[in-house]
Formats: structure tokens, sequence, C-alpha cells
């Protein structure tokens, strides 16, 4: 804590010691990711910044299991954008046994078409629904905390942290990496963020996603204020120096609080990134981020 207590003028510091943790760790890489919304909105969960949930009036898209063919345009979407990740996300609490079925019929075909590493996020498993997914050879499991244990409850009712945290056991048990992070900015203090980073370290994920809140309407959280640049920075390379090793990925909000700074964020000890867009946003276009990288001498 007394490196988090340090004042936001010494954030650059900061910065600069997270991004030689970074290289010492990781070296200058950063791996590039594309998600697809594969199943819209209708979720029953609570989750309170989330647009998708049926609990809260968004005017989300609300749409079933993409077709195949769907699925397959996006995954060649993502080889085309330069990424070497796919990511299949769905809106529920988890997936019934013929949404999974269908799941993994589209993991095998982006296999088999486009050679991408394929990871899914389909909230809570059972043992059984996650052997099968690491059965179908998909790489990673994203299943975040989203909030430190602390505040969990004020961020969802329908599910429990230890829920959360039981899936996340259950993906590395099947042989699936981990990938879990969270949203920053959902009215945590500074010592809950370092909290966060120490309870996702527990876990010793593959891949930590670090999405800023970016307040969607209709939420709980739609009037909450948006992080600043230099707080966001701040937690970013509070995250590289609790977690060393990880592929930390900016995700959601990073265009909206970042801005201009998003170059900065991959100086903080950020080595990974979504591209294109997000779940019910919008980001920028993959020719943006790799003008971005190569200005940063950081190759994909």
């Amino acid at each position: 804590m007394a490196v988090a207590n340090e004042p936001l003028e010494l954030v650059p510091d900061l910065v600069g010691l997270a991004h030689r943790v970074r290289l010492q760790y990781c070296g200058d890489t950063v791996e590039l990711e594309s998600l697809i919304n594969a199943k819209s909105g209708a979720c029953p969960e609570d989750c309170a910044f989330c647009s998708q949930s049926v609990k809260f009036d968004t005017g989300v898209d609300v749409y079933a299991f993409l077709d195949l063919a769907e699925v397959l345009e996006a995954a060649h979407a993502t080889k085309a954008a330069g990424a070497t990740q796919f990511c299949i996300v769905v809106a529920v609490r988890g997936p019934s046994e013929r949404l999974l079925d269908k799941v993994i019929t589209a993991v095998n075909a982006v296999h088999e078409e486009t050679g991408l590493e394929v990871a899914c996020s389909l909230g809570l498993l059972t043992d059984e629904q996650a052997k099968r997914l690491a059965d179908a050879g998909v790489r990673r499991y994203n299943h975040n905390l989203e909030a430190p244990r602390s505040r969990f409850p004020e961020v969802c009712t329908t599910h429990s942290y230890d829920d959360r945290v039981d899936t996340a056991k259950r993906a590395i048990a099947a042989g699936m990496e981990l990938c879990c992070g969270g949203i920053l900015g959902m009215g945590e203090t500074l010592e809950e963020r370092v909290e966060f980073a120490f309870e996702l370290a527990e876990l010793d994920p593959c891949e930590v996603p670090i999405n800023l809140l970016d307040p969607r309407p209709g939420t709980p959280l739609a009037d909450y204020t948006m992080l600043s640049p230099r707080e966001a920075l701040q937690a970013i390379a509070l995250f590289r120096l609790v977690l060393p090793s990880a592929w930390l990925r900016l995700a959601g909000g990073r265009e909206r609080v970042l801005g201009e700074l998003q170059g900065m964020g991959l100086l903080a000890g950020a080595n990974a990134l979504i591209v294109g867009n997000y779940l019910t946003t919008g980001g920028r276009s993959p020719e943006e981020d790799h003008a971005l990288l190569e200005a940063l001498g950081m190759p994909v």
C-alpha cells in the first residue's frame, strides 16, 4: 500500500516502474484478442454495471445464439485484424446443455477454418461443462470476479463472489487457462483496488482483463463518474506490480477513459488489448491499434 498511496502527481514514476516489471517478466510483445457477443441480453443476473441484464431497461439488443455462419464471419474478421485470440461470449447465468452444444460446434468450426486460439465466456460452469469445453480445445476461459470481495454484494445479488471463484477454479482444474479480471471505477477505493488485485493473484490467472467503467444508460451505475486517466493509469500500474507475469489486457472503457492516453496504458504495464468492438459498446478500428503499437515499438 505504500506504493499505492503515493500522490497522483507521482503516477508517472509508478508507470515507469510497472513498465520495467512488464518488460522483465513478459517482454515487449502485445497480445490481441477480439470477441463476439454471440448471445445478447435477457440475462437473469442483476450485475449493476451490465446493460444485458433483464432487470434493467437499457434498450440493448436481445437475440439468441448466433448462426454458425455469423460466428465464423467474426472469427475471420478477427484473423484479418491481426489478432490471435477469439472469444465467444454469451449473456447467461450459465450455459444450458443445448447452448453448450452450439458453442462447442462453433469452437470446432473456428479452429478448423481459422486456426485461431478460442476462448469462451459462458458464465457459471459445472465440472462436467468445464471438462467438455477443455476437451473441445477451448484454450482459455474468461470468468471475471468483476469487483473485490468486500464490494461484490453491491455489484450483484443474484450470485455470490464465491460462485465466481468456484467457476474460475473449475476452469483451471479442467485444463483451461484462466482469464479473470474485472471492472474498475465502480465506486471502489484505492485500497479496494489493491485488495482486488491480490484476490485475483490468488487464482494465478493467465490473463487479467482490466475494464474501466463506461456507465451504461439504464443500469444502476448509469450516473457514476468515470475514472480520470491518471487514476486509470495508476490502477493499471498497480495491477502489473501485483500480477507481474499475467497478460494484462486493456478492455472495455479504455477509449473513453484514457482517450489519447491509451498508449500510456501500454507503458503502465498492460501488454494485451481487445481490438474492435466490445459486447454492447463500440471500440476503435484494429488499424488504429496497430498504428499505436507500431509507434510504441511493441510487436504483436
